[in-house]
Formats: structure tokens, C-alpha cells, sequence
């Protein structure tokens, strides 16, 4: 099974979490995880390695609010314990998360929805006009 963990600073996984709800819906297979004032890495990584320890062998893509802050190192630092098993993306869009988590029970691998991801961030950056 492939799963996404969304993670941030403050209220942006809370953020995204009722904005897809209000749009789409939430799968099951998304888990929301803020970095919240007064807590430190390590109460962060705490409680994403403990989801983590329920998910058993699945795949997780991980979509962090900043490339290389710390919600992102959390994650990295997962994504090396995991090679090929889990992934981190950082910047989406909503467009981009409702992509993908259309796509979390599709025949994707863990790295093609990653890309597919970014790659629907991407497309979904407008001008108007042009």
C-alpha cells in the first residue's frame, strides 16, 4: 500500500488537510503532521516514526512544506533508513496533492508518484494574464 505523510511548520498539514477535505475529500492513506510551536525536532520525528511503525512494508511519499527545513529533514532522514520504499517531495500545490492522492491506489510505484507530483505542481503554476 502506498501512503502520504503531508508535513510543515505551524498549521500548513492542518492547512492542506481542509483544503482537500473541502475539495475532494481525504484518503485514508494521508496523514497529516505539523511542527508546532515550542515543539523540537525530535518531538516531530517521534510522532512520524511512530505512524510510521504502524504502516508496516508499505510505501510513503512524504510532501513537506519546505525543501531543506526541518520537516524536510525529518523526512529525508526517513527516506535514507528506506531507500526505493519512501520518497520526499517538498513545495506542492493543491493541485498537486489532489493528484496524487487520486493516484495512491493506482499501479504508480512510490517514485513515479513522487514525480508525478512534482510534475503537477509544475503545470498547475499560472499567470493571468499571460
Amino acid at each position: 500500500m502506498k501512503r502520504m505523510i503531508v508535513v510543515g511548520h505551524g498549521g500548513y498539514a492542518e492547512g492542506v488537510r481542509l483544503n482537500m477535505e473541502m475539495i475532494a475529500g481525504v484518503p485514508e492513506q494521508m496523514y497529516f503532521f505539523d511542527l508546532r510551536k515550542g515543539e523540537d525536532l525530535a518531538d516531530l520525528e517521534n510522532r512520524i516514526k511512530t505512524q510510521l511503525e504502524s504502516f508496516g512494508a508499505d510505501e510513503v511519499l512524504f510532501a513537506c512544506d519546505l525543501l531543506g527545513a526541518s520537516p524536510f529533514r525529518v523526512a529525508a532522514m526517513q527516506c535514507a533508513e528506506h531507500p526505493g520504499r519512501y520518497f520526499a517531495v517538498a513545495g506542492l500545490n493543491t493541485m498537486a496533492f489532489l493528484e496524487t492522492s487520486m493516484n495512491l491506489d493506482s499501479e504508480l510505484s512510490i517514485e513515479e508518484l513522487a514525480n508525478l507530483s512534482m510534475e503537477t505542481a509544475k503545470t498547475a503554476i499560472a499567470r493571468f494574464p499571460e
